[in-house]
């Protein structure tokens, strides 16, 4: 039985690094609302504003931005990833519309009015041509991979996202590979285990021999810890793993410490 694709976790992990934060707000707020902010004081908000009908459907983040004249302000993003038409998203936006003005009573009233009566702001990244994508850099890279995750073909979808992202991938090494690790994860439920050795082969040949490892980590990892390795035994006492999985013994022939 094949994985679920989880969009929205992913969404909202890569949306909650301040780089992609800045760059979702700088690209989507509608201009009346960027020219009284200042985006480059932002802070994730731990608090989730849905309530318990809503979750089901949707995941939120808020951001608290500080404003031009050092007040601050709130950004609500909704997340869900669609696919396909839902022809009830318009009224499910209007109910959490409602929750908003509830929760803020002291909302302006030309405010209140302007977010009940305004079109939402929908991010249709089919329609968009991917050199607009590729543009955005970091948010790009999360975009890039939900706009084509649908391609019967993840070895070729990786490849041209590592040729496409290559500097922005450099810039990512700074940070753990954050990206490329939740990518992996993401992708995963639609690449068999037997393609698995392929992926590793081609992020050996984009990937430098310290990168290789440190990825080639994380995906081991993620394997053993949900015992997808066919054999895999980790042993209690003295904490050896068999098995005859192959993608462990390609790493391992590449030198790579599991």
């Amino acid at each position: 039985m094949s994985q679920k694709l989880k969009h929205d976790p992913l969404s909202k992990a890569i949306l909650r690094d301040p780089v992609v934060a800045k760059a979702f707000l700088a690209y989507y707020l509608p201009d009346d609302f960027k020219h009284i902010l200042d985006l480059t004081k932002i802070t994730i908000e731990p608090e989730s504003y849905i309530e318990e009908t809503l979750k089901q459907k949707y995941s939120d983040i808020v951001y608290r931005v500080k404003t031009k004249n050092h007040g601050t302000s709130f950004a609500y993003i909704l997340l869900e990833a669609q696919s396909s038409v839902d022809y009830w998203t318009a009224l499910r936006l209007w109910k959490y519309t409602l929750l908003l003005c509830e929760r803020h009573p002291s909302l302006l009233p030309i405010m209140a009015k302007q977010c009940m009566t305004a079109d939402y702001q929908l991010v249709d990244l089919q329609s968009m041509a991917d050199d607009a994508i590729i543009s955005k850099q970091h948010l790009g890279m999360l975009e890039y991979m939900l706009k084509h995750i649908h391609e019967r073909d993840m070895i070729m979808l990786w490849e041209k996202f590592l040729q496409t992202f290559k500097s922005v991938i450099l810039i990512d090494k700074e940070k753990g590979y954050i990206y490329l690790t939740y990518f992996l994860r993401y992708t995963n439920a639609k690449l068999p285990e037997e393609r698995q050795v392929e992926l590793v082969n081609l992020l050996n040949k984009y990937l430098s021999e310290e990168e290789q490892g440190k990825i080639m980590r994380t995906v081991a990892q993620k394997y053993i810890e949900k015992g997808k390795f066919e054999g895999i035994k980790i042993g209690e006492a003295r904490g050896e793993a068999r098995g005859k999985a192959t993608l462990l013994k390609t790493m391992i022939a590449n030198g790579n410490s599991i």
